[in-house]
């Protein structure tokens, strides 16, 4: 039994899976997304076609990528490294590559013969309003 105490582990005591954003600062061709290693992936280039390659995700494991730099020749490809899976879109947002996007990515099985990853993707501005 492992029993911890109150403010026993903080911020800075969790895995970078929880903590730590990779800033990207390639542009095009395979762009490996390690989610084993980060949270969110931050890509901050003049993004032209790409295939975002998410490895070592795990069941239950959402990782961020904010598309930050310039996406007006974007073409983005979604992919991952199981031997079988399915990626699906959740909802009807497609990339707005007039502004910044959030791409939020959810793995919902990582059985490697039938894993299945979920994503929507959204504008984001800076607003503190709520």
């Amino acid at each position: 039994t492992v029993s911890v105490s109150d403010n026993g582990i903080d911020h800075q005591q969790l895995d970078g899976i929880y903590t730590e954003v990779q800033d990207i600062s390639t542009t095009s061709g395979t762009i490996n997304l390690d989610a084993s290693s980060y949270a969110a992936f931050n890509l901050t280039g003049n993004l032209t076609t790409a295939t975002l390659n998410v490895q070592n995700i795990q069941t239950g494991q959402a990782i961020d990528i904010l598309l930050s730099g310039t996406l007006t020749s974007a073409v983005l490809t979604l992919a991952d490294n199981f031997t079988t899976s399915a990626i699906n879109k959740v909802g009807s947002n497609d990339l707005d590559t007039t502004g910044t996007n959030l791409i939020q990515l959810l793995c919902v099985d990582d059985t490697d013969s039938d894993a299945i990853l979920t994503w929507a993707v959204a504008t984001y501005t800076t607003d503190t309003s709520a």
